[in-house]
């Protein structure tokens, strides 16, 4: 190229050879890679759309299936509460059995019950005369109407 002096300035031939290098790269067919034509793409790109859709479609399936059946995601997210607690821990024996004995290693004062379940035994109050004997008889039977 030539400048406003008449001398040649290579800097502006070289770019302008790269500007017609790019526009060449331009009007020239992209790289379609394994591909002989941009129809062929195009297909080879809707049936893997496709291919995507089923696969999700069965994933979701497949999830929906593992979900539990008696409730939505949102009941099965929070914990149980009141009655679905209180028949969760019914229905769980060895549950039951570390409650009630957690309960009762807390109770201030005299055991209820041992380790082995025995309970506590009084001594046994033997009457020495017919008297008494009526007497522990009256007291059973007034203690057992109230």
């Amino acid at each position: 190229m030539r400048e406003e002096n008449g001398t040649e300035n290579p800097e502006a031939g070289a770019e302008s050879a790269a500007a017609e290098a790019t526009a060449a790269e331009v009007r020239a067919e992209p790289d379609l890679g394994k591909f002989k034509s941009v129809d062929a793409l195009a297909r080879a790109y809707k049936e893997l759309e496709a291919e995507f859709t089923r696969r999700s479609q069965k994933l979701k399936a497949l999830e929906i299936a593992s979900e539990p059946k008696d409730g939505n995601r949102d009941e099965t997210a929070r914990p149980p509460r009141g009655e679905e607690l209180y028949r969760e821990v019914m229905e769980n024996g060895e549950v039951r059995a570390r409650v009630l004995s957690e309960y009762l290693d807390s109770l201030k004062g005299v055991p209820l019950m041992t380790g082995g379940g025995a309970g506590l035994t009084a001594e046994p109050v033997k009457p020495k005369n017919i008297r008494e004997a009526g007497n522990l008889a009256l007291g059973y039977l007034r203690n057992q109407k109230q």
